[in-house]
């Protein structure tokens, strides 16, 4: 009887022993490596910024700014008379020689003297020329409309005129001081965003002449 009792204590013994063992020949958990981690986060983050970026400059009215143009001038010149040769960088012109006393804020429908209107934009204004070949009534009609809900408000220093000079190749020319926005149609919100943009802008942004009555 003692034998067996030996026996069974021998075998129990052996049989922890390897249980040991083989836990401790079983292979060890691998150990995270934060570099490569701190690697990856600091390439996801740069690309989501980058997408955010995108969206936000795609979000902007800057297709709607227009074209800067060169300074021509501020010269001023006597009622009526037009230069020869024509002094301007850009038809229409957004700077330059211009006659000395600017014209009314308003809707004209007979085609006004560009030198007279440029005298508006050194006070800030912006005047929007279209020529009449190239558009339809209802779409002159819309930019009326557009022009005398300007003029009511706050931001009145709008004109609208027919273009009389030579084919600037577009239906419409918005300009500001130095600034100038071609559109193949009557797009209120484009010239709403050049307003918002050139609106003011300019070396007399305080001159006259004030509201319309």
């Amino acid at each position: 009887m003692a034998k067996r009792r030996t026996s069974g204590v021998q075998r129990r013994s052996r049989a922890s022993e390897g249980a040991l063992n083989r836990r401790l020949d079983a292979p060890r958990g691998r150990t995270v490596d934060w570099r490569i981690v701190a690697l990856v986060g600091f390439l996801v983050v740069g690309v989501v910024v980058g997408i955010i970026a995108v969206l936000v400059a795609g979000s902007g009215p800057s297709a709607n700014i227009g074209q800067a143009e060169p300074d021509d001038g501020r010269t001023h010149l006597a009622m009526g008379t037009i230069p020869n040769p024509r002094p301007y960088s850009s038809t229409p012109g957004t700077s330059g020689p211009h006659w000395e006393t600017p014209a009314n804020w308003g809707v004209y429908t007979d085609a006004q003297p560009e030198s007279h209107l440029i005298h508006n934009l050194e006070h800030g204004g912006i005047v929007i020329w279209y020529q009449p070949r190239k558009l339809d009534a209802q779409q002159i009609q819309a930019l009326t409309d557009f022009v005398n809900t300007q003029l009511s408000s706050e931001r009145y220093k709008f004109i609208l005129s027919p273009w009389g000079g030579q084919d600037f190749g577009h239906p419409i020319a918005v300009t500001a001081w130095r600034w100038l926005l071609y559109l193949d149609t009557g797009n209120l919100d484009a010239i709403r965003d050049f307003a918002n943009a050139h609106y003011g802008q300019a070396p007399e942004p305080l001159g006259g002449p004030g509201p319309p009555a």
